[in-house]
């Protein structure tokens, strides 16, 4: 069965040549994006909540809505950045993708409340939701692989589930458990510190598995699209 053959293929990432070998590859790929991710960063940080509450007093509800909305079209940019291109990431090559952006940046004043109503009625733990970072970074690159429209970003949804799935050893292993984990440390260290710490963390995860995404769709390119 091709699942099982597709899941002992994911687990060759374990082998420490392979590991290595991806591991170098995302350091590059953070020390070359490095400067768009603390622009991206301090952006975040400008719509800080408790840092208008420390300077000047004041609590602004509307910026801790900005920062969710944020949080969502931020993490776009951020697989945008950490995608392999040939082109040079200048302002042109980020305006290439104006429309992907544009419906990108809708998606939360959808989704958010819909996942709020779905864990608010099945009690689920909010943490839950890590489950689908592999799938969202997948389903970006995936999009970002194909011309802006409604029936490619579905299609894009699809292919990005297909991948978590058929790699879904690789997924749990590096992903998953090791983020719950990291979630424990929450209880030792300052949430203002956290959640910035784990913001670093994410960029750190994003370029990670942009990088598994390209070994993987070069590998197993007739699996996700036909030729």
């Amino acid at each position: 069965m091709y699942l099982l053959q597709s899941w002992r293929e994911s687990l060759l990432f374990l082998k420490p040549e392979n590991i290595k070998l991806l591991f170098l590859v995302t350091l590059r790929t953070i020390y070359k994006s490095y400067k768009f991710f603390m622009l991206i960063f301090m952006l975040f940080v400008l719509f800080e909540p408790s840092l208008w509450q420390f300077l000047l007093g004041v609590n602004v509800p509307l910026f801790q809505a900005i920062q969710r909305i944020l949080l969502v079209d931020l993490f776009f940019v951020f697989v945008l950045v950490a995608r392999p291109s040939i082109k040079r990431k200048t302002h042109q090559y980020f305006l290439d993708y104006n429309w992907h952006f544009t419906v990108w940046f809708l998606i939360p004043l959808l989704i958010i409340p819909f996942f709020e109503f779905v864990l608010k009625v099945s009690y689920l733990p909010t943490r839950l939701v890590v489950l689908i970072f592999p799938i969202e970074v997948f389903l970006i690159l995936f999009w970002l692989d194909s011309r802006c429209s409604i029936k490619n970003l579905f299609l894009s949804l699809l292919r990005a589930i297909k991948m978590f799935v058929f790699n879904f050893p690789f997924c749990l292993l590096f992903f998953i458990f090791p983020f719950f984990i990291f979630s424990l440390s929450k209880f030792v260290i300052p949430v203002a510190i956290f959640k910035y710490l784990e913001a670093i963390v994410f960029v750190i995860y994003i370029c990670f598995f942009t990088n598994f995404y390209i070994k993987r769709l070069h590998d197993q390119f007739n699996l996700y699209f036909k030729t």
